[in-house]
């Protein structure tokens, strides 16, 4: 297992390369095929069967997409290619997806098919597919197959389509987390092993990972679970999971295309209400060290997790050793009272005894490009810190700021975790720097007042309070030359809070539990910085309306703001819980975060 670890991480550190969907020998995500869909009505069929948007796509783009049943359950997930093809005539549609859906998704289809000008095929055996993945995949595809024209191979958007020489296409999709193409190949010309030579002698693929069979799959299975990529199947079986239960509404839905099959049911869950189970991961406790242990000891994939009392939460699917996490990870689709992040489960295992995890959120790894990898690094960083893993977590902060030494979140955490160290003259020379990156930041001047009152230095301290305090008017009031731009618009967004202030007072005046109108009170005191004012009306809100995530996240930041900082830690605990049970996704990420950085103080 630890040969395969290993591959696992020289793919996330240089990159695969890998033959895929060879004669249908393997399955899953290293045998792709795809659909092809033609005709005068195709983007007008497709458009209405699918859940993201066909009719407006161009030629050489793309999305994610899905096909649901008509009570919202997924049957399949995919990516979707407008492809402009002369011989053809009128664009026509490429859907790439693991080739064993194929059959059940065309059947499906073909049953709406009739009084259309659509024709569905599956193409898959008329190419040969190659996929390079990695973070320097556009170099070393640009390095051995040249530019489309004047346009960059990393140029090209994510699902982007670029025809390339004797009828093959260049395809920008993700398999697991990384940046990357699928490249297909018509197998009649037999260029595929020519292609493939040329990536491999390219002089930056040097240190790049090329794998088949066995290998291969076993490598891809635990990129992809990293990645928190759904498999249908084996993570959601065909039409037994409502779309938003995968938590892939997110990445194959448009909400503003209008009908398409199923529609109906996701707008409703989204609008009324949630769904009581939703997939999430599971780090065990343990680390890497009994990692296989804590493998063989999950329950099967399908087998339901039990709390010691019995009481069942959920039910498991993948599961992996993760080089990334450094630990054994799992999918779980858990229930409202176990979803939140943070969560800390104790279940059954399969042959007796008992397994900890924490909840977290899916991905536990994406980092298609430099500034998703730097994001990544925060994010884990913040976790380690959480863990009690400090050295970790600042050397992950360090990388980090060796990516992007303009990453300013990245400056702030590694700061507040030196100062929580009480490595306060780290924590000062951190946030001077910090300075530098976001010289009209009030925050940065505040946290060093706090450092240098720890270290017993009043006088820096104050000088320090004074600043922020500067900092905090100027923001609508500096009138320098260079600045006036700035001061013009500062002074917009003044009038128009003040405007919101008097509107939503009214409101409250003749409705005081009125939940909208204390909101928008609440959001038009904070941009004034009555950060006393806007937590008031910020508490009331929420304790006229429980259920309002985004609410609970504006009364943590006026907590914050105040120096409140449990309070504010319980709010966002509150309402953690509450964005968990309606899979408020957005909110549920910046409250988990913020959680994280204050839990400790």
């Amino acid at each position: 297992m630890s040969d395969i670890l290993n591959l696992v991480k020289k793919a996330r550190a240089t990159g695969l390369l890998a033959v895929l969907g060879k004669d249908g020998a393997a399955s899953g995500i290293v045998d792709l095929g795809a659909i092809r869909v033609t005709g005068s009505d195709a983007a007008v069929f497709l458009h209405s069967q699918l859940t993201n948007e066909v009719k407006a796509l161009k030629p050489g783009e793309g999305n994610l997409s899905a096909r649901i049943t008509r009570t919202g359950t997924l049957v399949r997930w995919f990516s979707l290619h407008c492809i402009d093809s002369a011989p053809l005539g009128k664009p026509h549609y490429l859907l790439l997806l693991e080739r064993e859906g194929i059959p059940s998704l065309l059947a499906d289809l073909g049953k709406y098919a009739i009084v259309d000008d659509v024709e569905l095929a599956d193409v898959s055996g008329a190419y040969d597919w190659l996929a390079l993945q990695g973070p320097a995949a556009s170099t070393i595809a640009e390095a051995a197959l040249g530019k489309f024209g004047a346009e960059s191979w990393a140029d090209l958007a994510e699902s982007g389509v670029r025809p390339l020489p004797a009828g093959a296409l260049a395809i920008a999709r993700s398999l697991a987390g990384d940046a990357g193409f699928i490249l297909a190949m018509p197998r009649e010309s037999g260029d595929a092993e020519m292609v493939l030579q040329r990536l491999r002698e390219a002089p930056q693929s040097q240190d790049l990972l090329v794998l088949s069979g066995t290998e291969l799959a076993d490598v891809m299975e635990i990129l992809r679970i990293e990645a928190g990529v759904v498999r249908v199947g084996v993570d959601a079986p065909e039409s037994a999971f409502v779309l938003p239960e995968t938590g892939l509404e997110h990445q194959v839905v448009s909400y503003t295309k209008g009908c398409y099959l199923g529609q109906e049911v996701v707008a409703r869950i989204r609008t009324y209400g949630t769904v009581p189970n939703v997939l999430r991961g599971l780090i065990l406790d343990g680390g890497l060290a009994p990692a296989q242990a804590l493998i063989a000891a999950l329950p099967d994939a399908g087998a339901d997790v039990l709390l010691e009392d019995g009481k069942k939460v959920g039910v498991l699917t993948s599961r992996a050793i993760s080089p990334v996490i450094e630990a054994a990870v799992a999918y779980a689709y858990l229930d409202r009272a176990s979803r939140t992040p943070g969560t800390k489960l104790t279940f059954r295992g399969k042959h007796g005894g008992f397994l900890t995890g924490t909840v977290t959120l899916l991905p536990f790894y994406k980092a298609s490009d430099l500034k998703a990898r730097v994001t990544f690094l925060h994010d884990r960083a913040i976790r380690l810190f959480a863990d009690e893993q400090d050295d970790k977590a600042l050397s992950m902060l360090e990388e980090a700021l060796r990516i992007d030494p303009s990453f300013a979140d990245g400056y702030e955490a590694l700061g507040v975790i030196l100062g929580r160290k009480s490595r306060f003259n780290e924590a000062i020379d951190i946030f001077k720097r910090l300075e530098e990156v976001a010289p009209n930041e009030p925050m940065v001047h505040t946290n060093l007042s706090l450092f240098y009152m720890k270290l017993g230095d009043k006088v820096a301290a104050e000088e320090e309070k004074a600043k922020a305090t500067i900092k905090q008017f100027s923001r609508f009031g500096s009138l320098k030359k260079d600045e006036q731009r700035a001061a013009e618009e500062s002074r917009k967004k003044r009038e128009e809070a003040l405007r919101k202030k008097a509107m939503f007072e009214e409101v409250i005046e003749f409705d005081p539990d009125d939940p909208i109108a204390l909101f928008g009170l609440g959001n038009a005191l904070s941009a004034l910085e009555d950060w006393a004012g806007a937590e008031q009306a910020l508490a009331k809100a929420t304790s006229v309306d429980k259920n309002n995530s985004p609410v609970y996240l504006a009364h943590g930041k006026a907590l914050e703001m105040l120096n409140r900082e449990g309070d504010a830690l319980r709010v966002y605990r509150d309402g953690m819980a509450v964005a968990s049970r309606k899979g408020d996704l957005m909110p549920l990420k910046e409250m988990d975060r913020r959680a994280v950085l204050l839990e400790k103080k």
